[in-house]
């Protein structure tokens, strides 16, 4: 978790505390000065907090979403937001009666290597984009409740697509014309995809490709392919401070590029938490949170369909 490290090291939050069901758990997470609210209610109703983190599974995000704005505060939501694109339509009205803002936690897309490198592609130095590969997996240990059913948002897809969808998102768009799934699904009366692999077509004969996985080994690759190089990167969806390089090779050399080195949590806390106190929304807003998942949405609902049919 590293959120709340960075929440508590961050110049624009006072972390006052937490709540959460489990006893042991708020014993390991909040410190003997911190306040262990008894329930979500009764951290809402304190006056002395302005905005909430609100890591809770993706199927219950809507519900408290909607209480903690009713409550007049900001909220910092985990990934997927929502499990259907309606749920941001209820977002929208209930933004459009307060002053408060609410934003997803996605701290990949705040890290300085990947929006460097991001931006250097789109900048068409290298050409236009032909092709693009990412890969978010590994073995998640436990592997179980809510993440073992699609009634409440589990799957690879839904908890961890956005991190390989962001570069294809960023630089090809969010409207493919076609799109193929593969996958390899749980058992159970709710199964989920254990592993998704999803190709994407698009206008101008350029194409995407990624893999998610619970139950694979440990790959974070990035490579785009262009008219004139091909730019790769590893650890691109968990980056750390040491994570500052990334290649680029031509037909006459290979290229390493550097940028500064950053927590992404730490980089995505402080510029939520500054926006949130000067009003404004931070750079991963919610309209680009919304066009990501509606393509999140729309690739997971067409490989539903297809578990259906066999």
């Amino acid at each position: 978790m590293g959120v709340i490290p960075a929440l508590r090291r961050s110049p624009w939050v006072e972390f006052l505390g937490g709540t959460t069901r489990s006893t042991a758990t708020a014993t390991q997470v909040l410190s003997s000065e911190e306040i262990h609210y008894p329930t979500y209610e009764s951290l809402l109703a304190d006056p002395n907090v302005d905005a909430v983190y609100l890591p809770l599974p993706n199927d219950l995000h809507l519900a408290y979403l909607e209480k903690a704005l009713l409550a007049g505060k900001h909220v910092l939501c985990e990934k997927p937001m929502f499990l259907a694109d309606s749920d941001y339509a209820q977002l929208e009205h209930l933004l459009a009666n307060t002053d408060r803002l609410v934003t997803e936690a996605f701290m990949s897309s705040y890290h300085p290597r990947l929006r460097a490198a991001l931006s250097q592609v789109s900048s068409g130095m290298f050409g236009a984009v032909v092709s693009i590969e990412t890969t978010f997996a590994g073995t998640l240990i436990p592997l179980g409740g809510y993440r073992l059913d699609s009634t409440r948002g589990g799957g690879s897809l839904l908890d961890v697509g956005i991190y390989a969808l962001y570069p294809i998102v960023s630089l090809l768009g969010a409207e493919p014309y076609q799109i193929w799934t593969h996958a390899a699904w749980s058992q159970g009366e709710h199964p989920v995809d254990l592993t998704m692999r999803a190709l994407l077509a698009y206008e101008g004969d350029a194409g995407a490709h990624f893999t998610t996985s619970f139950v694979t080994g440990e790959s974070q690759a990035l490579r785009i392919l262009t008219r004139e190089a091909t730019i790769e990167m590893d650890r691109t969806c968990t980056p750390g401070v040491d994570d500052t390089t990334w290649t680029v090779a031509t037909a006459g050399e290979v290229v390493t590029y550097e940028a500064v080195g950053r927590d992404p949590y730490q980089a995505m806390v402080d510029e939520v938490f500054e926006a949130f106190s000067h009003g404004c929304e931070p750079t991963w807003n919610l309209a680009e949170s919304r066009k990501l998942a509606r393509l999140l949405l729309r690739i997971n609902e067409l490989a539903q369909s297809s578990l259906t049919q066999t």
